[in-house]
């Protein structure tokens, strides 16, 4: 038996194209998502400014941490210092150096977050994942929609 001519041919074990357009809707709708939020959280980073201001070191202590490498994971001591600013509030910093007395200059975020150094802004890779995903996620979309209007031909 032969095939109408533009016909595609069932074959046994393939998926029905509505089958095939619904699991790539879902899967572009599951991207697009993740891609809004890799978006977001880039652009946060970027546009998150910090403050120098000066703190002192009031307290210190030891926090067994796990850390994992290509051994495997086990649990190692770090140093975290406790910093006061200016306006009474404290923040938790690791340092293997500092003594408590010591005054040091702290990063505020614009979240009210502490760094010893100021935040790094994304960079190039970053930014190419995330056009990568939004690239990759509008490509479902036209797939899924292409996989529908074949599975609506008589």
């Amino acid at each position: 038996m032969s095939a109408a001519r533009g016909r595609a041919v069932e074959r046994d074990g393939t998926p029905p194209p509505a089958v095939t357009a619904a699991v790539l809707a879902v899967l572009a709708v599951l991207l697009a998502a993740w891609t809004v939020a890799a978006v977001a959280e880039t652009a946060a980073r970027a546009s998150t400014a910090s403050t120098p201001v000066q703190a002192v070191v009031v307290d210190e202590r030891v926090e067994e941490r796990v850390v994992g490498d290509r051994r495997g994971s086990r649990p190692a001591p770090f140093r975290i210092v406790v910093v006061e600013l200016p306006d009474g509030t404290r923040a938790d910093l690791r340092s293997e150096d500092l003594a408590v007395g010591a005054e040091l200059t702290v990063h505020r975020d614009d979240a009210g977050r502490v760094f010893a150094r100021p935040p790094a802004a994304p960079g190039l890779l970053e930014w190419s994942l995330c056009a990568a995903l939004a690239a990759t996620s509008v490509l479902l979309a036209v797939a899924s929609l292409r996989a529908a209007v074949r599975a609506r031909r008589p």
